[in-house]
């Protein structure tokens, strides 16, 4: 009997439903969204590269000034990918990711996407990353 006295006193009391309706207030609007996903305010980018036969994908932070070719080097220590690469004339030209070789034989090449726009490969070394970017490398 006691305890339903309790209930009916705290369903009476005002307090109590100012409380529930700033909860439901906050939850409806969105304001305690970072509360449950607290990775939404991460500084990532994300890359892909496509070998024609298989794909990795890679999610990661991203620093200050990073470049496309920062972040391809910093995901194949993270990858244990093989990426060979060389800067002549201030141009960056991928020599070679795993097997797949760019050996000026076969018509296939390291094809470079940022935010799913074609990006000219030789200059993946100045172009800069920021939050949320879309990297895309395709062997093609």
């Amino acid at each position: 009997m006691a305890k339903k006295l309790k209930a009916k006193n705290l369903l009476k009391n005002r307090d109590f439903w100012v409380v529930i309706f700033v909860v439901v207030l906050g939850l409806s609007t969105g304001f305690f969204k970072d509360l449950f996903n607290p990775s939404t305010k991460s500084n990532t980018a994300y890359l892909e590269i496509d070998f024609g036969d298989q794909k990795r994908a890679f999610e990661g932070e991203i620093i200050q000034d990073m470049s496309i070719l920062d972040a391809v080097l910093a995901s194949s220590r993270g990858g244990e990918i093989e990426v060979k690469y060389a800067l002549i004339n201030d141009q960056t030209n991928i020599l070679k990711i795993n097997d797949h070789t760019e050996d000026g034989l076969s018509r296939e090449t390291w094809t470079f996407y940022l935010n799913g726009e074609k990006i000219e490969a030789g200059e993946i070394h100045k172009i800069k990353i920021k939050s949320g970017d879309r990297i895309l490398i395709k062997f093609e």
